[in-house]
C-alpha cells in the first residue's frame, strides 16, 4: 500500500513537470513568432528549442527554473538566422530578436543609375 501511494506521488509530480515544461515551450514558441511576426521575418519549423535549463532567483526572490530557448527565423527563406529567448517560469525574462527592416526612404536614389538605350523609334 504505501509503494503504491509512494509510486502514484512520483507520477503525479512528473505529470506536473511534464505539463508545466510544455507550457513553458508553447509560451516560447508563441513569444518567438510574435517576435519574427514584428520583424517581419518567418519563424521556421515553428518551434523552439530547449537550450539551457537552470534554476534561479527572481526579482523578487522566488526559486524556479529559467529555461533558455532557442529559435531559427529566415528573412527571404533561403537564409536562415537564430533567435534565443528566456522564461522564469512562464515570464519572459529576455529576448534577442531579429531587428525589424526598414523600408527605403522615398527620396533614397537606387546606387546604380539607370541604363539607356536610346530611342527605338
Amino acid at each position: 500500500m504505501d509503494t503504491t501511494l509512494i509510486l502514484l506521488v512520483l507520477l503525479g509530480v512528473g505529470l506536473f513537470a511534464w505539463a508545466r515544461a510544455r507550457d513553458a515551450a508553447e509560451v516560447a514558441r508563441r513569444h518567438g513568432l510574435e517576435a519574427c511576426e514584428r520583424a517581419g521575418v518567418q519563424l521556421l519549423d515553428h518551434s523552439v528549442a530547449l537550450v539551457k535549463l537552470a534554476l534561479k532567483r527572481s526579482e523578487d526572490g522566488r526559486l524556479g527554473l529559467v529555461r533558455q530557448y532557442r529559435f531559427d527565423y529566415s528573412r527571404e527563406g533561403s537564409d536562415r538566422a537564430s533567435g534565443a529567448l528566456a522564461l522564469h517560469g512562464l515570464k519572459l525574462i529576455w529576448i534577442t530578436a531579429p531587428e525589424p527592416l526598414t523600408p527605403p526612404a522615398a527620396d533614397v536614389q537606387p546606387a546604380i543609375a539607370p541604363r539607356s538605350f536610346g530611342h527605338w523609334g
